[in-house]
């Protein structure tokens, strides 16, 4: 008999611990003592009827019609065509594929493309690839530009990039706006003030500085070595300098400029090097952008990813700012790529997300006069309801919102979800063998990247050769 006990202690046990946690389940458990949070304890949660989500059905947007001959030949080719509501007397384009035609033919001359986006391109995904395809059709070699710091050191593979943890970054997506210049990509760097140190210990061991390199990769060209390394900075006073080192070599001195406006200065013109570390020092508040990374002609495309954006805040970049870069850089393309951030499963009215960014693109335009601008719109995001996982109900009509910020611009647009494969296709590129997407359903891997942008560089070609062969055929009449 007393072999029984034991199990008879562990049937009482299991016993009392089922009653307990069945009382729990109806008096209230959800409740918090300072940072502790204790969740809602139900046993019955399986069993209790949950409530049926219906899911919205939304009313798509058609976009115009293209022309028939262009359209039938691009679905032959299974290229999906860029949305253009430019209207026809619009040069933006022209601009765009004239200058591409020049590279293409050995002029030198740069054609540069600014991508703006949030985590989609963070560590120059997607806009990697596409660099490196348009780079080998056109010519060109070098990242373009690069920030000073990151939130995620190390992720970006196309360049070697290390900073020291005493530069302050000033960012449009902070709580609190600074009454600072910021940048193209909403951002502006401070190096530490020097003023008054000179002792070349001192200087070397408290300066702000910042070290790229080039990078080597298997599938990916043109990223070392580094050729024409330039500075973009500004509010530069008197006496202000900064020290670099070319391969890890003897130290150099240069000066800088003063006065308020936007100045480019070329570091190493002609001399292509593995490796650029440079010091500053600053003898009072002294304002980097980040440093372009370029051969003299060619391609280039510069990814400005900004982490948590909608793109609104590119409206808090002062215009004297964006002229003086375009100035300073000349871009022949603007590529918008954000609604990652602004998707919610809670509405679908985008109205807000409509009125805000039509808004920006026209300030944009008023600066970038002669450019195009490419909307592309939201990729495909899943979210978790009834223990599966969906596409978000609410995307379409965020996608039909940013197809009609397009017409309102009198912008281009390019369907990222149809390109995909709509519905659903984030989840298999999540699920493929090798994953194409991470597992939160949202944001691409590096080979998933490489797809959307190989993808992207068919649409853009097909544009590029249609619009040769319209101007052949008005040569020839």
């Amino acid at each position: 008999m007393d072999s029984d006990k034991p199990v008879q202690q562990s049937f009482r046990l299991i016993l009392y611990t089922a009653v307990i946690v069945s009382c729990l389940s109806f008096i209230i458990t959800d409740f918090s003592i300072g940072k502790f949070t204790a969740k809602k304890t139900d046993f019955f949660s399986d069993l209790r009827t949950k409530p049926i989500i219906k899911t919205k059905k939304f009313k798509k947007v058609i976009p115009p019609p293209t022309p028939p001959s262009k359209d039938s030949l691009a679905k032959k080719t299974g290229v999906l065509l860029f949305e253009q509501y430019e209207g026809d007397t619009s040069t933006g384009w022209k601009h765009f594929f004239t200058k591409l035609q020049q590279v293409e033919k050995g002029d030198k001359t740069i054609v540069r493309i600014a991508w703006f986006g949030d985590s989609l391109i963070e560590g120059d995904l997607i806009t990697q690839n596409v660099r490196n395809e348009l780079q080998k059709k056109f010519g060109g070699k070098g990242v373009g530009f690069v920030p000073i710091t990151t939130h995620v050191p190390g992720f970006r593979q196309t360049v070697g990039w290390t900073f020291s943890e005493n530069w302050k970054t000033y960012s449009l997506t902070d709580s609190v706006k600074h009454k600072v210049p910021y940048g193209a990509n909403g951002q502006v760097y401070v190096p530490r003030n020097m003023s008054g140190v000179t002792d070349s210990v001192a200087i070397e061991k408290e300066a702000s500085k910042v070290k790229y390199s080039g990078a080597y990769s298997t599938s990916l060209d043109g990223l070392s070595p580094l050729y024409n390394v330039s500075l973009l900075y500004s509010h530069a006073d008197s006496g202000d300098y900064f020290l670099f080192k070319l391969n890890n070599g003897t130290e150099h001195k240069m000066e800088l400029k003063p006065g308020d406006k936007i100045n480019r200065l070329i570091i190493n013109q002609n001399n292509p090097v593995n490796s650029i570390e440079v010091r500053f020092v600053p003898q009072d508040t002294l304002f980097i952008y980040g440093f372009s990374i370029e051969y003299e002609k060619g391609i280039l495309v510069d990814n400005y990813s900004l982490r948590g954006s909608s793109g609104i805040h590119l409206s808090g970049v002062k215009s004297g700012v964006l002229n003086q870069i375009q100035q300073a850089l000349n871009y022949d393309l603007i590529v918008m790529q954000y609604g990652v951030n602004v998707a919610t499963a809670t509405t679908d009215d985008y109205s807000w997300y409509e009125r805000s960014i039509t808004k920006t693109i026209n300030y944009l335009e008023t600066i970038f006069t002669t450019t195009p601008v490419l909307v592309i719109g939201c990729s495909d995001r899943s979210i978790k309801q009834g223990g599966t996982y969906i596409t978000m109900p609410t995307l379409p009509s965020l996608i039909s919102s940013q197809r009609k910020i397009a017409v309102n611009t009198k912008s281009s647009f390019w369907d990222l979800f149809a390109v995909m494969g709509g519905e659903g296709s984030i989840i298999k590129m999540a699920d493929a063998k090798p994953a194409l997407a991470n597992k939160d359903y949202t944001h691409f891997k590096t080979a998933g990247g490489s797809v959307i942008a190989k993808l992207f560089v068919q649409s853009l070609l097909f544009e590029y050769d249609w619009y040769l062969s319209k101007s052949e055929k008005k040569k020839s009449l």
